[in-house]
């Protein structure tokens, strides 16, 4: 796979985690109503400390065990059939609940990422493929997984932390037609995942 091309499936796949609303989204909301864009970053710090390890840990357990290069083809499939359930989810699940914050925006960032099963279920399936495809990088590859994701969440965070201090939100009328254009990307890929595993 050429670097390009990973890296615009990194970005695009990436989405359906980034984007998706959830509580990290909506304690980065509350948050950023007081602190601003300097919360979002504080909030990206805590959810990235937690990537990377996990990351890390996937991929050298996958790989002492074989399972990248053995198995590659049914992580595709399993890639490849997540995608699209994702993109269905990010579709029909727009809506926020308000929720109560305790703690600093650091320690929210790795509460709400470790306790968050939908970010767990996505590492397991959709970023198993982008690990499995970044090993064709040798012992980069990871390093490059995790910078070509996490500057999504840096500005995703920030920008609308920013857009909350001002009393703007990124919830507007144009949010749903963003999710369900970011959903049909979600769609192509899900499809090729599933059409390179099977074959």
């Amino acid at each position: 796979m050429e670097l390009l091309d990973f890296g615009v499936e990194v970005i695009a796949v990436s989405a359906s985690g980034v984007l998706a609303p959830g509580p990290l989204f909506v304690t980065n909301i509350l948050y950023g109503t007081k602190g601003g864009i300097r919360s979002g970053l504080k909030i990206s710090h805590g959810h990235a400390a937690i990537e990377i390890g996990l990351i890390v840990v996937l991929a050298a357990g996958l790989s002492a065990a074989g399972i990248l290069s053995d198995y590659s083809n049914w992580i595709a499939i399993v890639g490849g059939i997540a995608i699209l359930g994702f993109a269905g989810l990010q579709i029909a699940n727009t809506k926020i609940k308000e929720q109560k914050i305790k703690h600093g925006p650091v320690a929210a960032g790795v509460f709400l990422t470790v306790l968050n099963p939908f970010f767990l279920v996505w590492w397991a399936t959709v970023g198993l493929k982008l690990i499995s495809d970044s090993a064709s990088f040798g012992s980069y590859g990871i390093l490059l997984l995790f910078f070509m994701h996490v500057w999504m969440d840096y500005a995703w965070l920030a920008a609308t932390a920013y857009l909350a201090s001002k009393g703007k939100t990124i919830r507007s009328k144009y949010y749903r037609p963003l999710m369900i254009g970011l959903s049909a990307v979600l769609v192509y890929y899900g499809v090729n995942f599933l059409i390179t595993g099977i074959k």
